[in-house]
């Protein structure tokens, strides 16, 4: 849905846009008998400035992300977003990665081995995504060589005979090519060279052949990634040895046995300096965290990663234990801005070592990692979710008050659904007012609606249901219907598929009544350029005798509401606390007549929440 934008929606498009930053193995090791055996499952405050912007990391992370827009266009002909007949026949069991990465030549030399099992009633053909720009020079099924065809990045393989459900197909590709561009990078720091991928949302097939849709993740990956002997190289997992002839060349094996999606999968080489620590989870678990940093940061990354281990404590906490506690956690720096989740193994730009960084992406190896969104359309399950973790993470450190501070940070007011309507887009995929700062007040809400107890049952509840799997938006709805016995249909719909938000008018005038005192409120939803909402929503009356917060239901026009306080009332507040995405117009007392029609109280009932633990009559 598009709509023209206003000016001051317009000046902060410009003001954003002027801030982004326009070994080899032999064959029978990747055959299906050898490998690995998957791991089994664990059970802002004021108006936006530019400056502000300059310094923010989702911002440049939304940026890195939709680089894509500047070249990766073209895998919109092959419908890059799309599954195809084929794909629906088969499920990825394993990749193993043998990769060569030349440097100098820029040229990177593969060997992919994909593993499959067929879940169709026949598969004859198997179709992967493989950019152009990787050439290649020859593939096997089950040891056979067998033809192919190629249309933009779609390859399909010809089978050396057809294959009946149940049965595996083993496939290798060799391929070779320079696929420098949005989602790899050959690049120099420090007068060395430092080579990174990032393939979100659809890179993974710039460098390797695969089935690149998040709904199909891989038991496990292999990466045997050789390199010039100076080069230290970060992957995913865990890394099983470091191979090769002294002073020439050294492949380092990383494996990756908790299922991944595609995008997921990275790699990252340079001279890295190397520390470690660990995280010790509440059972007495031992996790260690790896940290690959450029030299001359590495003071700066010591000090500013010695947070995680907190971090991982405070959300295990609340979501679930760390989602992969049998590998590690770390971080290896690379040379985008902002960061990206990669599992296990998060990449984090050279020049950023702020908390709501560091947290964001810690947030992601449970949202976007552990459950990963369907499709890009729901998007805002991985970013929602991680832009609301930098909120907690500050409640965690340094309160609810710095909690409410951030949530006030990421409040968007303007138009545009949450859901990507078209996924195809990758702009509109990482619009960073939409996908991350909108997006990360819906949990936000439903905190408060359900309480502190129900949402974090519902959390690890669609964490425990979609864990190492992916999930949409009615997935996140189903989970925090069965947790909180409601119906939240009109909640999502409004705010993940709806546009804009509630303008509430707020009106209020008092009467004698007896010793106490009679407010009746009104409330009106001011709103042109959109429908009602349907929410609950706090109204404090504040007398010479303390404050009392009533909940009401709120979802007409305008709404009355009668309530009998005692002392003399001094104030009343709508949402005071801010936990509705909107704004109130205070029309005071002027314009409200003197008694307000006799309409029954609607108060919600009390959930456990201990910002607002009682309703009080």
């Amino acid at each position: 849905m598009t709509r023209p934008i206003s000016v001051s929606e317009a000046s902060h498009c410009r003001s954003l846009l002027s801030v982004l930053p326009v070994i080899l193995l032999t064959a029978a090791i990747a055959q299906a008998a050898g490998h690995p055996t998957p791991m089994a499952l664990p059970l802002a405050a004021g108006p936006w400035t530019e400056a502000g912007a300059k310094d923010h990391h989702r911002q440049l992370e939304a940026e890195s992300k939709t680089r894509a827009l500047f070249g990766a266009q073209r895998d919109r002909l092959a419908g890059a977003d799309k599954s195809t007949a084929s794909m629906d026949q088969y499920d990825v069991r394993f990749y193993d990665l043998v990769l060569d990465l030349d440097p100098v030549a820029r040229i990177l030399t593969g060997t992919t081995t994909i593993v499959a099992e067929v879940t169709g009633a026949g598969l004859a053909t198997l179709d992967l995504y493989l950019s152009l720009q990787m050439n290649v020079t020859g593939i096997t099924s089950a040891g056979v060589p067998v033809s192919s065809s190629r249309f933009n990045s779609l390859l399909t393989v010809t089978l050396e005979r057809t294959y009946l459900p149940g049965e595996t197909v083993s496939l290798v590709i060799d391929y070779w090519g320079n696929q420098a561009g949005d989602y790899f990078g050959w690049e120099t720091y420090g007068g060395q060279p430092l080579i990174w991928s990032l393939s979100e949302p659809y890179g993974a097939r710039t460098w390797w052949p695969c089935k690149d849709l998040n709904t199909d993740k891989a038991d496990s990956v292999a990466l045997h990634v050789t390199v010039p002997e100076n080069l230290i190289v970060a992957s995913n997992g865990t890394l099983d040895g470091v191979t090769g002839p002294a002073g020439v060349k050294k492949t380092y094996h990383w494996t990756e046995r908790y299922p991944i999606a595609t995008y997921l999968v990275a790699v990252t080489a340079h001279p890295y300096a190397v520390f470690t620590d660990q995280y010790i989870s509440a059972q007495g678990d031992t996790m260690p965290l790896e940290y690959y940093v450029v030299p001359d940061k590495l003071a700066t990354a010591m000090a500013s990663y010695a947070v995680v281990p907190g971090m991982i404590s405070a959300f295990a906490g609340l979501f679930g234990e760390y989602p992969f506690l049998q590998e590690k956690y770390g971080h290896v720096q690379f040379l985008w801005g902002g960061g990206m989740e990669h599992q296990t193994c998060t990449s984090l730009t050279v020049n950023g070592y702020s908390q709501g960084l560091i947290s964001h992406e810690l947030g992601h190896q449970w949202f976007g990692d552990l459950v990963t969104c369907t499709d890009f359309g729901h998007i805002w399950v991985n970013e929602g979710f991680a832009t609301w973790c930098e909120a907690y993470w500050r409640e965690q450190n340094e309160g609810i008050a710095a909690y409410h501070d951030e949530m006030n940070q990421a409040r968007f007011l303007g138009a545009g659904t949450i859901f990507v309507e078209d996924p195809s887009d990758f702009n509109t995929i990482f619009n960073y007012f939409l996908s991350y700062q909108k997006a990360s007040w819906i949990p936000h809400m439903l905190r408060h609606m359900v309480g502190e107890t129900v949402f974090k049952a519902a959390l690890q509840r669609l964490l425990g249901d979609h864990g190492f799997s992916d999930a949409t938006t009615e997935d996140v709805q189903a989970a925090f219907e069965a947790e909180s016995g409601l119906d939240l249909t009109v909640f999502f719909q409004q705010w993940i598929y709806g546009e804009y938000y509630p303008d509430y008018g707020l009106s209020w005038t008092t009467a004698p009544e007896g010793a106490a005192s009679r407010v009746m409120v009104r409330v009106a939803q001011l709103q042109t350029n959109t429908g009602l909402f349907t929410m609950p929503l706090d109204v404090k009356i504040r007398t010479d005798l303390g404050d009392t917060t009533f909940v009401v239901a709120n979802s007409q026009a305008e709404q009355w509401y009668d309530f009998v306080v005692d002392g003399t009332v001094l104030d009343v507040q709508l949402d005071p606390d801010g936990w509705v995405l909107c704004e109130v117009t205070n029309q005071g007392v002027s314009g409200v007549a003197a008694r307000a029609p006799q309409v029954a109280v609607e108060l919600l009932a009390n959930v456990p929440n201990p910002f607002n633990p009682a309703t009080t009559i």
